[in-house]
């Protein structure tokens, strides 16, 4: 089984923003402790109050901003089903609630100290001290609880919900891209496809997600190879199945964003936020 990875973060008086974004092939759960943050997901703007808890699925474009010079503190769970016994996984795949369309993206509790999840994740990273054989012995036994508390939560309290300040056409945008993400696409066919201009699309893109139409998609490409990668797919294979013509903009376009080369990279690679 792979390994759960948590990780425990405290910034000291430094503002800062990571709006551009990124995505992980695992699951994350964040449990904001205190600071004044916000976190954007898919361009939706979430404020982060003391106790939040955030569940993100994987290929979900994700990011933070680090408004005052307050402590910034947070946990994060970096979690794959294969981490956990396969009677358990049903705990990791069943916390984001699904529709006929399509699964939840996110989902955010606030005021959640009740649960003491704090205690979870201390425990959790407590095993980094121990020895491997420990380690993976205990890590998907910790992590089942930290889960099993998660699903009591949820059954408890009711999601928060926001007010999303996103127009609904790059809405419609963002999910639409997401549903052909393999499929050829240029800026003059996705503009056409929704009778706006590509001025307009480049301006509002940028605007709710940091980046730019095609480096979405291209990131968004190299997300689903380092699946197919890790999954064994040959780098050729799922350069191709991820929506790349060709090797070459596949190969560069990997290094930009992962920052090593395809084949350098054939085994999971866990993220790092």
């Amino acid at each position: 089984m792979e390994p759960a990875v948590i990780e425990y973060h405290k910034t000291n008086n430094k503002i800062y923003s990571q709006l551009e974004g990124h995505c992980h092939s695992v699951y994350e759960i964040y449990y904001f402790i205190s600071g004044d943050a916000d976190i954007m997901v898919e361009g939706k703007m979430y404020p982060l109050s003391p106790h939040t808890l955030f569940l993100i699925a994987p290929n979900v474009l994700h990011g933070i901003r680090v408004n005052s010079r307050a402590d910034y503190v947070r946990n994060i769970l970096f979690i794959s089903p294969d981490s956990l016994l396969p009677e358990r996984r049903h705990l990791l795949t069943g916390i984001l609630p699904r529709n006929k369309k399509k699964p939840a993206m996110e989902l955010l509790y606030e005021h959640t100290e009740d649960y003491r999840l704090d205690d979870f994740f201390y425990n959790l990273k407590q095993l980094d001290d121990q020895p491997p054989e420990v380690k993976e012995m205990l890590s998907p036994i910790f992590a089942e609880a930290l889960l099993s508390q998660i699903y009591l939560l949820g059954r408890s309290i009711k999601p928060a919900t926001f007010i999303n300040q996103m127009p609904e056409k790059v809405m419609e945008i963002i999910s639409y891209l997401n549903a052909h993400l393999t499929e050829p696409q240029t800026l003059d066919e996705i503009a056409s496809h929704f009778f706006i201009s590509k001025n307009y699309l480049n301006v509002n893109f940028k605007k709710y997600l940091s980046t730019t139409v095609m480096d979405y998609i291209r990131y968004k490409r190299i997300i689903l190879a380092k699946q197919a990668i890790a999954a064994g797919e040959s780098a050729m294979d799922a350069a191709l199945q991820s929506g790349f013509t060709d090797y070459s903009s596949f190969y560069r376009a990997y290094v930009k964003y992962v920052g090593i080369s395809p084949r350098a990279n054939m085994s999971t690679e866990w993220p790092k936020p």
